[in-house]
């Protein structure tokens, strides 16, 4: 008789038939499943519109403006020289370097005297430098005081008094006239009639003004140039004044002066000898000045005699002071 087998229903069997149908729908879904890409950033946009700022050049260096006219030349005066021989050195005539500082005395510039070189250029000649010169040593100034002339100018005058304990030389001054109708007022410069100014010595410094303001004046001054003398012994020569003479006019606007002038023997022969004079009224306040030059020079140990006359440009002269220098 055939075997014959019977199924009867076991949960073992159930179960194990139920994970096998999970295992092949797994397998299945494995075979089945694509790779996904992996997503992207998106850039998160703003509500205001980012604009790039446009490249900026390099700066461009632009070379300086070209002048019109040429810079004027100016020379500073040194010690030893004359416009003669700087006039040489810029090439210039001598008469046009004159004619282009008509306001400097040609035989009387102190060292820091400003000159203006001649261009050829009236316009760039006429403009005037505003360097003003520094003094070495300081100098005592008096009071200054004005006098009108005849002519409708003025003269103005002014004492100086050397306290420096030494000889000074190269003395200057500025004058500036100030007037009803001009508040800026004008400038003048003066120079002292001699060289050198011995220690303890006084002497009177003047300047003209030809168009002065309307008065009543304002005037001052300010001490412009004055330096020491280092080589006295070998610039200046030692004098005497002998048989000196003061004759007065009756009125005592004009005093008449006379007398010889000695050169000490064993130095050199003088080739300037020169006397200056300031008059003083009774009050002190100067009134007036004179330079006497001799023509001739004077040999060592021989005399010459001087004989000038000084007015007064105020009041009554109460008296005189006359202070000689030989230069060889």
């Amino acid at each position: 008789m055939p075997e014959s087998h019977t199924f009867r229903y076991n949960g073992n069997v159930k179960r194990a038939f139920s994970l096998l149908i999970l295992t092949l729908l797994f397998l299945n879904a494995c075979q089945t499943r694509t790779a996904t890409p992996a997503s992207l950033l998106t850039p998160y946009s703003t509500r205001t519109e980012v604009i790039a700022a446009p490249p900026v050049a390099a700066p461009t260096l632009q070379p300086p403006p070209v002048s019109i006219k040429p810079t004027q030349i100016t020379h500073v005066v040194k010690k030893g020289e004359d416009m003669g021989g700087i006039a040489t050195k810029y090439g210039v005539k001598t008469k046009d370097l004159k004619a282009a500082n008509a306001q400097v005395d040609p035989y009387m510039m102190p060292v820091g005297t400003v000159l203006i070189i001649p261009s050829g250029d009236p316009e760039q000649d006429a403009f005037r430098p505003t360097v003003i010169p520094t003094p070495a040593v300081i100098i005592t100034t008096g009071a200054p005081v004005c006098y009108p002339d005849p002519s409708g100018g003025a003269w103005c005058l002014v004492q100086v008094h050397n306290t420096t304990g030494s000889s000074v030389q190269d003395i200057s001054v500025d004058f500036v006239l100030r007037g009803s109708d001009d508040a800026e007022g004008q400038t003048r410069a003066a120079f002292s009639l001699v060289d050198r100014l011995p220690n303890d010595r006084f002497i009177i410094l003047s300047a003209y003004f030809p168009a002065p303001p309307a008065q009543p004046w304002q005037v001052d001054t300010r001490l412009r140039t004055a330096s020491p003398v280092f080589s006295e012994d070998e610039r200046f020569l030692v004098n005497n004044l002998e048989n000196a003479s003061t004759e007065f006019s009756s009125d005592k606007l004009s005093v008449h002066m006379s007398g010889s002038i000695k050169l000490q023997t064993d130095q050199k022969d003088a080739g300037v000898i020169q006397i200056a004079a300031s008059a003083y009224d009774a009050m002190g306040q100067p009134v007036g000045l004179r330079r006497w030059t001799s023509p001739v020079g004077l040999e060592s140990g021989s005399s010459l005699v001087y004989d000038f006359n000084i007015y007064s440009l105020g009041g009554p002269i109460d008296r005189v002071d006359i202070l000689p220098e030989t230069r060889p």
